[in-house]
C-alpha cells in the first residue's frame, strides 16, 4: 500500500512579518519621506521632493508614460499586489507555493519599476532643459526605503511555509 503524505502547512509568521514590514516601509516612504534633496547655493529654500511632488511634476513634463503611470497608480497597485500575494504565500493554502514565487517576483518588479520610473522622469527633465544627472543623484531615505521595502516584502513572500510531509 502506498504511503500517504500529509501536506499540511502552518502559518508563515516570519514571512508574514517581513511582508507587512516591507509594505509599511513603502507606505511610509510614499506618505512621509523626501525622495530627493536639492542643494542649491543660489536658493535659500527648495521644496521637498516627495512621492506626491514627483507625481505632480511628472504630469507637467510629459513624455514619461511609465513614470506617469507609476506615480499615479502603478506604485500603489504593486504595493497592494505584493501585500496580497505575500499574505497568501504565507497562509496555509494549496496556492502558497505559487504565491511564494509570485510575491518574490512582484517585489523585484516593484523595486525595478521604481528605479525605471525615476529614470524616465529624469530623462524627461533633461529633455526639458535640466542638468543631466543619475537617478540616485541627491536621493534621500524615501527613495531607498521604498526600494528596500518592496524587496523585503518580496523576500517575505518567498520564505512562506512549505508543505510538511509526515514521516
Amino acid at each position: 500500500m502506498p504511503e500517504v503524505q500529509d501536506t499540511r502547512r502552518g502559518l508563515g509568521v516570519v514571512g508574514l512579518v517581513l511582508v507587512l514590514a516591507g509594505a509599511a516601509l513603502v507606505l511610509v516612504s510614499f506618505r512621509f519621506l523626501d525622495w530627493y534633496e536639492i542643494r542649491s547655493p543660489s536658493a535659500d529654500s527648495v521644496p521637498e521632493i516627495t512621492f506626491s511632488r514627483l507625481h505632480r511634476g511628472v504630469d507637467d513634463l510629459g513624455g514619461a508614460v511609465v513614470a506617469s503611470a507609476y506615480f499615479a497608480w502603478l506604485a500603489w497597485v504593486l504595493l497592494i499586489g505584493v501585500i496580497a500575494v505575500g499574505c497568501v504565500a504565507n497562509a496555509p493554502s494549496p496556492l502558497a507555493d505559487a504565491m511564494r514565487v509570485g510575491g518574490f517576483l512582484i517585489g523585484l518588479l516593484a523595486a525595478a519599476a521604481t528605479y525605471y520610473a525615476l529614470a524616465q522622469y529624469r530623462d524627461a527633465q533633461v529633455n526639458a532643459g535640466a542638468t543631466r544627472h543619475g537617478v540616485l543623484f541627491n536621493s534621500t531615505w524615501g527613495l531607498w526605503i521604498a526600494i528596500v521595502g518592496y524587496l523585503l516584502a518580496g523576500v517575505g513572500a518567498a520564505v512562506g511555509p512549505r508543505a510538511r510531509t509526515a514521516e
